[in-house]
């Protein structure tokens, strides 16, 4: 099938799919959370520590929840869980602005809220586009992501003037009827491509086969996929990448400001940041489809390391080139990671493969501002940070290297003929030129 017609047949599928991105835990939660703290240091007594800590909660669970939504999206699909936890999340919402009156109540919602919404993010809605798109699938999948970074832009300007017009506890009851309003698109619109030509790829019973995967989805099982060093790798790279640049997001601004730049200035180079993530999106996915996948997100690596080192050591001159660079990587991340999880792993399995290193991306989302933070309260100066991030990064780039090519086509291995015993066995949808 053309990339033509994959977007003729698929795009209800993918619009209900980038609507549900933006309107869910990643797109509301994640970008009005901040908006809310002197409303909340006012009312509650909420600190900046606190705050701190109720997003790494939040955070925190999402990751304690993903596993439990991976294994749900493939035993059920696509509607059930996301329909579920767009309203567990729109419930979050609705206790933040009712029954909240404590900090200790504040940071227990926000870790619930994470949890109960953690199925409102990207695992279903990538697995349904993946399955309607093959040629075009990494294009499609910046679509989808763009969804997130269309909230970047929307939803802290009119949260900001719902809490200035209305109050904080009227904001946040809004913010629950979009999260439901963002659960409609997936009960209408949003499937998995139906009457797929292969089933999954047989395996052994003694490598303990004991998943059912949907008539309409190809690959190995989760119990062969998770022996694999290939699946191991992805989150470790994915683990590591978020732990190395995700933490320098929150502290752009006080870096920023620290080296000397207005708070207009500041403004300006995040919102700059913000337009390269969204941009990005689009041309890494499109790259994805026409070149060496692993050779993209390797050469992203690099260019987010040179920006890095030009913003330490040339100052707030080179602030553009470190925010473009930066934003270009925040922009490509789980466009990558779902990419990478449908292309080695298939379909079958997909949502329990995708878990793993959406999972450590989460939990080092949740580490990396706090080693930012402490290594410059140390040095008295961001630029160990900045170095330490540029070195990590390096490292990322290396992982991407060493990852075979995913857009390799080959016929299925029968993979009935792997031994229990084998310490590696090798998924079907892996390339041989792993």
């Amino acid at each position: 099938m053309s990339r033509a017609s994959e977007f003729r047949s698929g795009w209800p599928s993918l619009a209900a799919a980038t609507l549900g991105v933006g309107l869910g835990v990643s797109g509301l939660a994640i970008y009005s959370a901040g908006l809310f703290v002197n409303d909340l240091g006012r009312e509650l007594g909420l600190t900046a520590t606190t705050y701190g800590l109720a997003f790494s909660l939040m955070t925190l669970g999402m990751a304690a929840a993903v596993p439990v939504v991976g294994y749900a999206v493939d035993r059920y699909g696509v509607k059930i869980p996301t329909f579920i936890s767009a309203l567990g999340l729109a419930t979050g919402f609705v206790v933040l602005g009712t029954l909240v009156h404590s900090v200790p109540a504040y940071l227990a919602a926000m870790a619930l809220m994470g949890f109960l919404g953690a199925g409102s993010g990207p695992i279903s809605f990538t697995r349904a586009v993946s399955s309607w798109f093959d040629r075009a699938r990494g294009f499609a999948l910046g679509i989808t992501m763009m969804g997130m970074g269309l909230a970047g832009a929307i939803v802290p300007v009119v949260t900001s003037s719902l809490i200035a017009v209305h109050g904080w506890q009227s904001a946040y009851l809004a913010l629950a009827g979009a999260a439901v309003a963002g659960a409609l698109p997936t009960l209408l619109f949003l499937r998995e491509k139906p009457h797929r030509e292969l089933t999954a790829a047989p395996v052994s019973p003694a490598a303990g086969n004991h998943d059912a995967p949907a008539p309409a989805a190809t690959g190995p099982s989760f119990a062969v996929i998770r022996r694999t060093r290939l699946f191991w790798q992805l989150i470790a790279t994915f683990g590591l990448m978020s732990v190395a640049f995700t933490g320098l997001v929150p502290h752009l601004v006080p870096m920023l400001r620290e080296s000397g730049m207005s708070a207009g200035g500041a403004a300006s180079i995040a919102a700059l940041l913000g337009i390269a993530v969204i941009v990005s999106r689009l041309v890494v996915g499109f790259l994805f489809d026409i070149l060496r996948p692993p050779v993209v997100a390797a050469t992203l690596c690099a260019i987010c390391t040179l920006g890095v080192l030009a913003f330490a050591f040339g100052g707030v001159a080179l602030a553009p080139v470190a925010a473009i660079a930066v934003g270009c990587m925040l922009g490509a991340e789980l466009d990558m990671l779902g990419f990478f999880t449908s292309r080695y792993f298939g379909l079958a399995a997909f949502g329990r493969a995708y878990a793993g290193p959406y999972t450590a991306f989460v939990v080092g989302g949740a580490i990396a501002p706090l080693w930012v933070g402490a290594v410059a309260d140390q040095a008295g100066s961001y630029r160990p940070a900045l170095v330490i991030v540029a070195v990590l990064t390096l490292v990322v780039t290396g992982s991407f290297l060493a990852l075979p090519n995913p857009n390799v086509r080959l016929a299925e291995p029968d993979t009935s003929a792997t031994p229990a015993s084998s310490p590696q066995p090798v998924p079907a949808a892996i390339p041989a030129d792993k």
